[in-house]
């Protein structure tokens, strides 16, 4: 059985929609509300959930035997992407791309085998898509126009690359097996890297541009480097914590969202959400979740966070103001990635 390192169990596909509202699917012209979809990987399924309402509009099923391990919304809103590794060791592993109205499944794109597929992520432009291969060590460049494989970008024996996010004009990897964070620059195809001393999971890219930021799960930590100076600040998580994993950015770029996850390591599950401040490179609150707290999304507005939880089959959906949990919302099993797609778009 294939699972993704971080998650305990870690041709054009035939469409699967349940529509939650009674209708048989969901119409092109409804009223487009922010969304939340979430990837429910033991499910093999796709969960879209209306921002304001906490209801669940539309189940998407991938084809069989291919479980979702991370989902990404386009910036320009046009396109949902799922990456998807295989049930089964050395079967085709693949991306597909969503409509996020239909919610038909308009692409699936081939990109290897063995490569142990983790995390989607979009340029700015939308024109291009990066897929991380955990056991490839790579990065995959897919043209996000025509649909296929333009590169694959290596980036060196033993990295084990998993969570990547865009900053500026530059791919942030966070590489787990190398512990460090991978500088990708994909015009060049050159690769700089970062030691950071730690299992690292998942990279963030504050909006104003300054900082990156990667969560180290084996110190229970998380460091803040400086893209100006190159400076790196420790943030040790509070006593207790388990493990980090997910991490969001606030849009002021004031606040870092933190799942604290555990499970992994032998460690008990946690249902903490961190508060980081960004300039403070601190942590200065924290909310009870879910268990296995694992990713995390906030709204446009910062309002709302919307935290994954692993072991419950839930989506936690948290009030940022008042620092507690406001609803959960029920979606399928061993929900893992999570994107939120407003209304101009998603987050490179």
């Amino acid at each position: 059985m294939k699972r993704t390192t971080m998650s305990v169990a870690l041709g054009l596909a035939a469409l699967g929609v349940a529509a939650c509202s009674g209708d048989s699917e969901s119409s092109p012209t409804m009223p487009v509300r922010a969304r939340i979809f979430v990837a429910n990987e033991d499910s093999g399924s796709i969960s879209v959930i209306e921002e304001g309402t906490d209801q669940v509009l539309a189940v998407v099923a991938l084809p069989d035997m291919y479980m979702p391990h991370n989902v990404q919304a386009a910036p320009d809103g046009k396109s949902i992407w799922v990456a998807a590794p295989p049930m089964v060791d050395g079967d085709v592993e693949r991306a597909f791309v969503i409509d996020p109205v239909s919610y038909a499944i308009v692409a699936s794109i081939e990109l290897g085998s063995a490569l142990h597929v983790a995390h989607v992520v979009l340029d700015p432009t939308s024109s291009r898509a990066y897929v991380t291969a955990n056991e490839g060590n790579a990065v995959i460049e897919v043209d996000a126009v025509h649909m296929t494989v333009l590169q694959t970008i290596d980036l060196g024996i033993d990295r084990g690359p998993h969570g990547a996010r865009w900053c500026g004009d530059r791919l942030y990897v966070a590489n787990m097996t190398a512990q460090s964070l991978g500088i990708v620059d994909p015009q060049s195809g050159s690769v700089d890297e970062v030691a950071l001393g730690g299992v690292a999971v998942q990279t963030a890219c504050t909006p104003d541009g300054k900082y990156v930021f990667a969560s180290l799960y084996d110190t229970k930590e998380v460091v803040r480097y400086a893209l100006d100076t190159g400076v790196l600040a420790r943030v040790a998580l509070p006593a207790g914590a388990q493990g980090p994993v997910q991490i969001y950015p606030s849009p002021d770029s004031r606040t870092l969202w933190v799942c604290d996850q555990g499970v992994l390591m032998g460690r008990p599950a946690s249902n903490k959400l961190y508060k980081l401040d960004v300039a403070g490179a601190a942590i200065t609150g924290e909310v009870a979740v879910g268990t296995a707290a694992h990713g995390v999304v906030v709204s446009d507005d910062g309002a709302l966070a919307y935290v994954t939880n692993l072991e419950d089959g839930t989506v936690s959906v948290v009030d940022t103001a008042a620092m507690t949990t406001v609803a959960t919302v029920p979606v399928g099993t061993r929900p893992n990635g999570v994107t939120h797609l407003h209304a101009t778009g998603g987050m490179p």
